[in-house]
């Protein structure tokens, strides 16, 4: 659910000259909101080995990333909505009462997954697990027309605005001349819900 606030804020400090009008005004703050469905979800897996032989470990990653590509082909996921990062390479380091001990070679990859069909969740779900992949899995839904979304909202806040600016200067039989300032507030959204497959 997405909320937008307008502000319309007119304060009379000399510190804000620039932006506050000289003549009288009014403050008034608009609010819009209305239901979305997410119309994508995006994946992330991170594939990892640890191993004394750095070579086993790589193998390893590139074994399970090459049957996750393939599977995910098979579902229909296009090459377009597929991003793998260069494979990362870094000593593998255990803790144990402060004392630290090499275990070998970590081998890292993530890949991001932008699933379009979302009937098709399930399918994912059961191509990460048959890739080995059981864990370092983060979703997050989303929409593909975010911009047009959040454009709607901001003019409904607008307009709300104005409308109560408009319904305050006709109890004082005045009329507003136009909005002098807006400032928007409250549109940041969360990165991440809690979808784990």
């Amino acid at each position: 659910m997405k909320k937008i606030y307008w502000l319309i804020c007119f304060i009379n400090f000399s510190c804000f000259a620039s932006v506050i009008p000289d003549e009288p005004h009014i403050y008034v703050e608009g609010f819009a909101e209305f239901g979305i469905y997410p119309d994508q979800i995006k994946i992330t897996v991170l594939i990892e080995e640890i191993n004394l032989n750095a070579e086993v470990a790589k193998a390893e990653v590139d074994k399970k990333s090459l049957i996750l590509f393939n599977t995910l082909k098979l579902i229909g996921i296009k090459s377009d909505n597929i991003t793998a990062t260069p494979i990362k390479i870094v000593p593998a380091i255990k803790y144990n009462n402060g004392e630290r001990t090499n275990i070998g070679t970590e081998i890292s990859r993530s890949i991001d997954i932008t699933l379009k069909n979302l009937k098709n969740y399930s399918q994912l779900n059961d191509a990460i697990i048959n890739a080995g992949i059981s864990e370092k899995v983060s979703s997050s839904v989303e929409v593909t027309n975010e911009r047009e979304l959040k454009k709607k909202a901001l003019m409904l806040a607008l307009k709300d605005a104005k409308t109560k600016a408009e319904d305050i200067a006709k109890l004082q039989n005045k009329k507003i001349k136009d909005i002098h300032s807006i400032s928007e507030f409250k549109t940041r959204q969360e990165d991440f819900y809690s979808l784990q497959p």
